[in-house]
């Protein structure tokens, strides 16, 4: 397949002074930063959030702004099978 005027090489040159979108992440070793965080670890995170200069702003205003998800809870692992007596 043939596309006249396009070639990988064109598509990562810099525009602008900057690679195309001109956003940077910052790289963390070893970090994964959540969508959507956990309110649990909203604490931390807000703490974290002050240190880093609100950064990643996501996370950060997730947490701010009480954008967190609660954990479902868990199922009971031994349901009752049968309805209970009936009273007379």
């Amino acid at each position: 397949m043939n596309i006249p005027g396009f070639t990988a090489e064109k598509s990562l040159s810099a525009a602008m002074g900057g690679y195309r979108g001109g956003w940077h992440s910052a790289v963390h070793g070893n970090a994964v930063i959540p969508a959507i965080p956990a309110c649990r670890n909203c604490d931390y995170i807000l703490e974290q959030c002050e240190l880093h200069n609100w950064r990643p702003r996501a996370v950060c205003n997730a947490c701010a702004r009480n954008y967190c998800y609660e954990d479902p809870p868990m199922p009971n692992p031994f349901p009752d099978p049968f309805e209970p007596l009936p009273r007379f």
